[in-house]
């Protein structure tokens, strides 16, 4: 998972995020992230397999950090392979993530969005989140606009992908 989660990085950032941030991505230390995010038990982490091979994920749970006020869950990382897009993972791994969230008694979920990120941007937005202020976020010492969106109701993002995916031809 975690050669995976930096190859999402490199192919949704390229072009957003300096080469260099991307080129400096170490297995290694995104192994050692992708353990304790297993081993924590406030964490929901979930992958989709296309076979035999993963084709993309999310960690949320209890917050990692303070997005906003109000929000009691948070979106760590949400990311497909890019051979897998359009393929409705992204919205599974979403809904099923927020159905977690909501069977341990949250209520919202909220993430960030580097703000370049058009395509992850439309994608939240089409799911409904709602933006809440937009920012930066210092990645390595780089101070990068970012966007953070939040979903409020959880029931309804279940019910608006369902339902979405019932009306698709």
């Amino acid at each position: 998972m975690a050669a995976l989660h930096i190859a999402c990085w490199r192919e949704a950032y390229r072009g957003i995020v300096p080469d260099n941030l991307l080129a400096r991505a170490d297995l290694s230390k995104r192994t050692a992230v992708w353990r304790g995010a297993i081993a924590d038990p406030e964490r929901i982490v979930l992958a989709a397999y296309d076979g035999e091979r993963a084709a993309g994920f999310i960690i949320a749970g209890k917050p990692l950090e303070h997005l906003f006020d109000g929000m009691d869950g948070h979106i760590a990382a949400l990311y497909v392979a890019r051979s897998h897009y359009r393929k409705g993972i992204g919205r599974r791994l979403l809904v099923t993530g927020a159905g977690q969230w909501l069977g341990r008694g949250g209520t919202s979920l909220a993430l960030g969005v580097l703000a370049a990120n058009s395509r992850a941007r439309a994608f939240y937005e089409n799911c409904g989140a709602r933006l809440v202020s937009e920012g930066t976020y210092n990645w390595d010492g780089h101070d990068l606009p970012d966007a953070i969106y939040c979903f409020d109701d959880l029931r309804r993002l279940a019910t608006l992908v369902i339902s979405e995916v019932r009306s698709a031809p």
